[in-house]
């Protein structure tokens, strides 16, 4: 009896670890080509929001990621060869329509703000720098010595869709500029 009680313990045993074992991992793909997180891998978290350690992403991407340890704030920034066609609000709150030739983002840990700024050429040719921000229903944070953020709120805020495939747990982003 003590033996059948052994073999049914571990038998329990070893089918909870094969499930964790199996367990399968988020996939980002951005244009077709998989980003690979080396070490530390996107999460879910409790508000349903998919995290990834965005500096992968971002190079995926084309853009340049500056961290701020003071602050605690990452910065992702791209320059447009050829601007695309775009608004924003100059700093008295004025709609400006015209060429982006340039724009930021920034999350900052535990900080449901998101900060975007911009240059914009207008159709007299004057540059006119833009701000805007914006509420996301969850924050960036730091797990593991790493930080997280929503990758929609990135990757929508640079022209990308975002889609995601429930079956194959995969995060589908895809430049719509570039179509």
């Amino acid at each position: 009896m003590k033996r059948m009680m052994a073999l049914f313990l571990t038998g329990i045993l070893l089918f909870g670890c094969a499930g964790t074992a199996f367990a399968k991992d988020i996939v980002v793909k951005v244009d077709d080509k998989q980003v690979e997180f080396t070490d530390a891998k996107p999460f879910i978290d409790e508000k349903g929001r998919t995290m990834v350690p965005l500096r992968p992403v971002a190079d995926a991407m084309g853009l340049e990621v500056e961290w701020d340890r003071r602050t605690k704030t990452a910065v992702f920034s791209e320059s447009y060869q050829k601007g695309m066609e775009g608004f924003g609000y100059d700093i008295n709150g004025k709609a400006v329509y015209g060429e982006i030739t340039y724009m930021s983002l920034s999350f900052k840990v535990n900080d449901p703000k998101v900060e975007m700024l911009g240059k914009v050429k207008k159709e007299n040719g004057e540059m006119t720098m833009i701000a805007d921000h914006f509420q996301m229903d969850t924050t960036a944070v730091v797990k593991d010595g790493r930080t997280y953020a929503p990758l929609r709120y990135m990757v929508q805020s640079f022209g990308y869709d975002v889609s995601w495939d429930k079956e194959t747990k995969t995060v589908v982003v895809e430049n719509y500029r570039m179509q």
